[in-house]
């Protein structure tokens, strides 16, 4: 009797013991994966490839190709898209003006296909004649510069002193601004003032009977150049570098 309250006490232990132990207890244990906790262990192909790899040099020196592209590109391109916003505001400033304020109207000005692409708008050129005619001295322009810089603090004509005077003397905005870029040959929202008094004096001397002087002509064509190289020119540089990342890439990573 004894021997059997014994054996029904341990089976009874056992019982619990095996009740009381968590389900995972009875799984097999089993092991992860371990993860690549980099972006060279991930993709390999890209950094290098493995090690136990064996490249060839033609695909060495396009992976090599592929990696000095896209960093020099990166870094030019970003500086070069970084120009592009002032390009197009320049632009959209001139072209808002278009249709507004006093016009003499007449014939448009015959200065050539890039005046109508930047401005998006012939312009009169009894308007231009007028502002080339009315357009105040350097000096004038300077003693009322509401401008607090170091450029027009030591003389230098900015584009909005010099647009603000031309309204005052009811000259057409639009014609206002493609003289000023006519003087400034695209170098900036700048004039020195010797530079702004001598082309005047040149517009003025060429100008006669309602025509517009040669020069003006030129210099003007000259801004709308610098414009249209420096677009046309990003463009190009980034499309080249792009060919060349793409081409570099497919023959070191996906040939």
């Amino acid at each position: 009797m004894l021997r059997h309250r014994t054996s029904l006490a341990l089976a009874a232990a056992a019982t619990v013991t095996l009740l009381s132990a968590p389900a995972s207890a009875f799984v097999p244990p089993c092991t992860k994966a371990a993860r690549p906790t980099t972006a060279a262990a991930a993709w390999p192909e890209l950094f290098g490839g493995n090690a136990a790899e064996q490249l060839s040099p033609a695909v060495e020196a396009a992976r090599g190709k592929f990696w000095f592209y896209f960093l020099a590109g990166s870094g030019a391109g970003g500086i070069g898209l970084a120009q592009l916003p002032a390009i197009f505001d320049a632009a959209g400033v001139a072209r808002a003006v278009v249709g507004t304020g006093p016009t003499k109207g007449g014939a448009a000005l015959n200065a050539g296909p890039l005046v109508g692409i930047y401005y998006d708008s012939d312009i009169s050129r009894e308007d231009v004649a007028d502002a080339i005619s009315n357009a105040p001295t350097a000096e004038f322009i300077s003693s009322r510069s509401t401008a607090e810089n170091y450029m027009a603090s030591k003389g230098y004509i900015e584009k909005r002193d010099f647009i603000k005077e031309m309204e005052a003397k009811g000259c057409n905005p639009l014609a206002s601004y493609v003289v000023f870029d006519a003087i400034s040959s695209g170098k900036g929202g700048v004039v020195s003032p010797v530079v702004y008094e001598e082309r005047l004096a040149a517009y003025r001397d060429g100008s006669a009977g309602g025509e517009v002087a040669s020069s003006f002509v030129g210099d003007l064509n000259g801004f709308l150049a610098v414009q249209a190289i420096a677009f046309v020119g990003l463009a190009l540089s980034l499309g080249v570098d792009l060919f060349l990342v793409g081409k570099n890439g497919i023959e070191g990573f996906l040939s």
